[in-house]
């Protein structure tokens, strides 16, 4: 795991060589790591003999809440698995520092995670926005995501 100043230096680096392209990147590396997190738990899940995630909601919100990966301490709010919903929010996101310094959300890396982690926990793709942040002087960064259509 990568210290907090660490992750700050990279996103620096990142800023200066590539402008504004450095939140894609963190986007898509976010979205990556979610994705991989989310197969590995849904692999687990069907090695222990769970049926699928959606008739779950308890696996999908241990599993998320549970990840240790170091983002923070994560919390899923509100979850409806039928209409795809959620709403998660993160008391020290490793993102958001330091406290008060951003004038909008910052945490691009962390919300690409929880879109990833999600989609494929309930098998759905998922978006979703970051709604507050600490970086902007909230008290803790909230996200709201939402599944698109069944196939």
């Amino acid at each position: 795991m990568l210290r907090r100043d660490a992750f700050s230096l990279m996103r620096k680096e990142l800023i200066r060589v590539s402008g504004n392209a450095a939140n894609i990147i963190l986007g898509i590396a976010g979205r990556r790591v979610g994705t991989e997190e989310g197969k590995a738990l849904l692999s687990k899940a069907k090695a222990l003999g769970l049926k699928t995630p959606q008739s779950m909601p308890e696996f999908v919100r241990l599993a998320v809440e549970e990840t240790n990966m170091g983002f923070g301490k994560i919390r899923v709010d509100e979850l409806n698995l039928e209409t795809g919903l959620a709403q998660v929010s993160i008391s020290n996101s490793f993102e958001s520092e330091p406290p008060g310094s951003s004038l909008k959300p910052a945490c691009i890396f962390t919300l690409s995670y929880l879109e990833g982690i999600f989609s494929q926990l309930i098998e759905r793709d998922v978006r979703g926005s970051e709604v507050d942040c600490r970086a902007k002087g909230d008290k803790l960064c909230r996200f709201v995501l939402s599944a698109g259509p069944r196939p």
